[in-house]
């Protein structure tokens, strides 16, 4: 009986798994209106005593943002109006400035009615480029707009000092893929060559004819998930992402965008390749064969499809709501953690998943995957071109200090499904949900760090970095390499 609720549920779990792909083909092909159209921000109100000093400007930046300062002039504000400095170029929005971030109280305002407000004027890949500002005020009973003041910048000078960076970094980029991740690899190719297993099952021909033996259909369905057939699937969905990616960075552009999209991927594969070999490497009693872990790298970077489609749906809903935060705290952690978890419940009857330490394994990898798209995503949101300490700080603390985060929440999905595995459970698929939740709260509790900012201020900081960060990222990366060690350590059940 519990055989059969398995079978089900795996079909359950692949019907999930193409609604997520489909919905990501809507959001990728249509995208959703952001709401910050130009427009929108020409055809809203104007008001008499609401107005933005309007500088005809001309400049040539030698770094970018560049800052431009604007004088608002505004009737007496209410406690709660917003206002901001919305830049647009090329009839697309660009960017926000809030201009009463400055103010931590109310009273410090509420008399002024003429505020000094900084542009940040961004760098989008184009030598000369005409930008657009608008002051916007946005109240509970009305909304305003003023200007726009334009901007005319000619780059060409930072573009030069752009290029020179760019020249510098795939110089050290390739010299860490040809003498780092380069040896890795053959030593990877190597140890798993010399890794005993049986002939028949991983043959060249079992790889390209994954339905040659004698199999019940369940062995021949995960057989085919880790054979060049199903990879391909996963590529074709990776595409799309790839489809989206481009799309979103405008590489069409010139030469310098090009080269950032380019630049950003290299960046962002190296740390999760290198998690990969290390996790690998550390299952020492039975590494697994390399088919199935490029199937779970690859399944990773299939979820971020099915995760950007309905994550962006559900954003939408809660934005309408007027919660939208709630999208990224709560809803983006289960969203990523069930489709991500998902590529190890698929495979739970696969006679190579067979402990705790293989869902580890199987579960970082995951992760691994996913993040690699992940971070390049991030990575393309602040590219090298339009802020390049940002770039470098984006890059520090995602694919560096928060590298390993999407692995380790995965894993504690696949240990489950490991432990499942290993106590004989006829359902084992089903460890994904007890397994998805709980790394869904992980990865909820990393997320909270905007919010509690956000409502309690240098407090809420101070807790996400001192408390939240050491007891839950790392120290919850810890635990899992305890458990991990005592896995591979201890002497395994008897079924």
């Amino acid at each position: 009986m519990l055989e059969i609720l398995n079978r089900i549920f795996v079909f359950l779990v692949l019907l999930a798994v193409f609604l997520g792909i489909f919905i990501g083909l809507i959001v990728i092909f249509f995208p959703a209106n952001d709401g910050f159209e130009l427009e929108y921000a020409e055809s809203m109100d104007r008001s008499s005593d609401f107005h933005l000093i309007n500088n005809n400007i001309y400049v040539q930046p030698d770094d970018s943002p560049y800052l431009v300062n604007y004088t608002i002039i505004t009737p007496p504000l209410q406690e709660f109006d917003q206002l901001y400095l919305d830049i647009y170029t090329n009839g697309r929005y660009v960017t926000s400035t809030d201009c009463l971030e400055q103010y931590e109280y109310y009273s410090d305002y509420r008399s002024q009615t003429e505020f000094v407000c900084t542009a940040n004027i961004p760098y989008h890949y184009s030598t000369s480029q005409d930008y657009l500002v608008f002051a916007t005020l946005y109240g509970e009973y009305y909304e305003f707009a003023s200007g726009p003041a334009t901007i005319k910048a000619d780059w060409s000078e930072y573009e030069n000092f752009f290029l020179n960076i760019a020249f510098v970094l795939f110089l050290l980029i390739g010299a860490v893929y040809l003498s780092i991740l380069f040896p890795i690899t053959l030593a990877i190719a190597y140890i798993s060559s010399k890794t005993k297993r049986p002939t028949e099952q991983y043959t060249i021909l079992s790889l390209l004819n994954p339905f040659a033996n004698k199999q019940t259909l369940l062995q021949k369905f995960n057989s085919f998930l880790i054979s060049p057939y199903f990879w391909f699937f996963e590529m074709l969905g990776i595409f799309l992402i790839l489809i989206y990616m481009l799309l979103t960075a405008e590489v069409w552009k010139s030469a310098e965008a090009l080269i950032a999209f380019f630049l950003s991927g290299l960046m962002a594969f190296m740390i999760p390749y290198l998690w990969c070999a290390v996790w690998w490497y550390a299952d020492f009693r039975e590494r697994e064969p390399l088919r199935i872990l490029i199937t779970f790298f690859l399944w990773g970077m299939l979820a971020a499809l099915m995760a950007i489609g309905i994550n962006t749906v559900a954003g939408l809903i809660f934005e309408f709501l007027g919660v939208g935060f709630l999208g990224t705290l709560l809803v983006a952690p289960i969203i990523e953690e069930f489709y991500k978890g998902s590529g190890a419940a698929l495979l739970s009857e696969h006679r190579e998943f067979n402990s705790i330490e293989d869902g580890v394994v199987f579960g970082f990898v995951i992760g691994m995957g996913f993040s690699f798209i992940e971070d390049w995503i991030y990575l393309l949101d602040s590219p090298m071109g339009s802020d390049i300490l940002s770039w470098f700080s984006l890059f520090t603390m995602r694919s560096i200090l928060f590298s390993a985060n999407h692995g380790f929440y995965t894993a504690i999905t696949g240990g489950i499904i490991g432990f499942f595995i290993e106590r004989g459970f006829k359902a084992p698929a089903l460890g994904l949900l007890v397994g998805f939740p709980i790394a869904a709260v992980f990865h909820t509790i990393h997320n909270s760090g905007e919010m509690l900012t956000t409502l309690f201020g240098l407090g809420g900081l101070l807790t996400y970095c001192c408390l939240l960060i050491p007891l839950f990222d790392y120290g919850g990366l810890a635990f899992l390499l305890l458990l991990f060690i005592w896995a591979l350590l201890r002497k395994k059940p008897t079924s």
